[in-house]
């Protein structure tokens, strides 16, 4: 027995090394592509059913793929592109106009009267908050200065991720069939189980996809026209920063609005920071609303802490696109656990004789 495992090993290394080094080699070339990749199967899988629909009504499945793949990265890249540029040049101006300058001054003075009131109630040095409270506010400019200023230098980056993203978004339509095949063949799923883990994984995809974005998009929408209405912020910016801070559970897009709210308190305009706290309050309301009616896609309850932490814990590792990873990621873990456990460890019915 021993001499024939030796012959099979000797027989087979160098096939299983140079398997080995390939697919090291091959991952190692992907490396760049791999959030690209990932997200792409993520969008395939949730749009999949739209590819579906055009080809039953006889348009030919390439035609198909090609008008839905195109449309897709236009509508989803052009905005992204055209929201970094137009914050990117809001935000570098206002930092250097002298109405931020006004801005910044109204808020930290509100700031030292709050301070002075809770320096007398407990006791503690108010000359020093004050210095560490402005310490804090210039490293937090400089940072955002910084930061929103190299957007622009990132637009060659944010272009080729869309690209690929959109590449894959093809790829992953056009193979389908034969993904699911090698699922089939590699898996080794019992059929019931096999048919359930496809189910829950494309469910997971659409209900991240679709509740995340439509959800994103309306409270997004909410706030910013809110903001255009009451004369405080740029349309764009807003948009866009209420649209990010919609992915993280629990807190939404709301305190976008209540920080506009404050902004228009510290200016004097008490009948517009009453209006965007009325706006606050709505986008809470549709978030609450429409993401559990959308979350209905999916079959995976994840735990609303678990899918913070999933949220922030995504955008830390891949950025952006950890908004759509993250929260993947847990209710894959959270549904694919079960389907596994049922597959190595059956339930067993109880037997008359057990149940009595």
């Amino acid at each position: 027995m021993k001499d024939e495992i030796i012959s099979l090993v000797t027989k087979n290394f160098f096939k299983i090394s140079f398997i080995i080094l390939m697919l090291v080699l091959m991952f190692y070339i992907l490396m760049p592509f791999i959030v690209s990749i990932i997200l792409g199967g993520i969008l395939a899988v949730a749009f999949a059913p739209f590819v579906e629909y055009f080809v039953a009504k006889g348009l030919k499945r390439s035609t198909a793929l090609i008008i839905f793949t195109l449309s897709l990265g236009t509508v989803g890249l052009v905005p992204v592109v055209a929201f970094f540029i137009r914050g990117s040049r809001v935000i570098s101006e206002q930092l250097h106009e002298s109405n931020f300058t006004q801005f910044s001054q109204n808020l930290t003075t509100s700031g030292y009267r709050w301070m002075d009131q809770l320096a007398s109630l407990y006791g503690l040095d108010n000359a020093f908050v004050k210095v560490k409270v402005t310490e804090v506010i210039v490293i937090i400019g400089t940072f955002l200065s910084t930061t929103i200023n190299e957007f622009v230098t990132e637009l060659p980056t944010i272009l080729l991720f869309g690209m690929m993203t959109t590449l894959s978004v093809y790829f992953f339509l056009s193979q389908s069939h034969k993904i699911r095949a090698l699922f089939d063949r590699y898996f080794y799923f019992n059929k019931k189980n096999g048919d359930n883990f496809v189910f829950m994984f494309k469910s997971c995809c659409r209900e991240v996809f679709f509740a995340n974005i439509v959800t994103g998009i309306l409270q997004a929408t909410i706030v910013s026209v809110g903001a255009l209405i009451f004369g405080v912020g740029d349309f764009f910016l807003i948009f866009f920063m209420t649209f990010v801070f919609s992915f993280i559970p629990v807190i939404g897009a709301a305190p976008i609005a209540v920080i506009l709210a404050l902004v228009c308190f510290t200016e004097a305009r008490t009948g517009s920071g009453i209006g965007m706290l009325v706006v606050a309050v709505v986008a809470g309301l549709s978030d609450n609303i429409l993401r559990p009616l959308l979350g209905s896609l999916g079959k995976v309850e994840v735990h609303p802490f678990i899918g913070l932490m999933a949220v922030i814990g995504g955008v830390i590792m891949f950025g952006l696109p950890g908004l759509f990873i993250g929260p993947l990621v847990a209710s894959l873990c959270f549904g694919a656990l079960p389907i596994i456990m049922e597959e190595y460890f059956p339930a067993v019915p109880l037997s008359l004789d057990e149940d009595s």
